[in-house]
């Protein structure tokens, strides 16, 4: 009898041992398939991320592209623009007059030095004109404005430079062989315009002396 009793208590505790290993398992494999999800849910979160941002630098270096494309196209117009005003009919310089300069700058023009060189004008008739060329949008630096608005003042002077070699350095004289300056304006073929006003050129080229 107290045989059949200790087996009683014995399988009622492997019954019992059992039921909570299952439930343990049962509670371990629904955490880790919680885990599971999670990580899959991640997954294709950080997939859908990835896929966005992809698209958007595929976005920014199509636009990118376009920018630079635009630039260049600028820049090279420019350069034509630029390379091509010597020989332009709209300025009335002869191409011989012009010498390129760049930097602030692009021209400086020795208008009437062609004809003085082939004995048709007078010294006396040379001007010096400082011009720069922009295309489509672009506009004067400041620099440049300062530049133009100085020459159109008569803020100008011309200098004479002798140099030496001295004490094997080489050594710089100004000379007094140049011509003085004048105290009055000379005036221009060109009509003057205020450096704030150069955006609209038009007009200065209309009234250009003849080649």
């Amino acid at each position: 009898m107290i045989a059949l009793v200790v087996m009683a208590v014995v399988l009622v505790a492997i019954v019992v041992a059992a039921s909570l290993l299952v439930r343990s398992a049962r509670a371990d494999a629904t955490a880790a398939q919680q885990r599971a999800d999670e990580a899959h849910d991640k997954l294709i979160e950080a997939q859908e991320q990835h896929q966005k941002e992809k698209e958007q630098h595929q976005k920014d270096l199509t636009e990118r592209g376009r920018i630079a494309a635009r630039s260049s196209r600028s820049t090279f117009d420019g350069h034509v623009a630029e390379n091509a005003f010597p020989y332009a009919a709209d300025h009335g310089y002869h191409p011989k007059d012009i010498v390129h300069v760049g930097g602030n700058i692009d021209f400086l023009v020795f208008d009437g030095l062609f004809e003085i060189r082939q004995g048709t004008r007078k010294p006396e008739d040379l001007t010096v004109v400082l011009a720069d060329v922009k295309y489509g949008s672009s506009a004067l630096t400041r620099e440049q404005r300062a530049v133009l608005a100085a020459m159109n003042d008569g803020r100008t002077r011309g200098e004479y430079w002798k140099a030496r070699e001295k004490d094997g350095q080489l050594v710089y004289q100004p000379r007094t062989e140049a011509a003085r300056p004048r105290t009055e304006k000379i005036g221009m073929n060109h009509p003057q315009v205020p450096a704030d006003n150069f955006g609209d050129t038009s007009d200065m080229t209309a009234t250009g002396p003849d080649v």
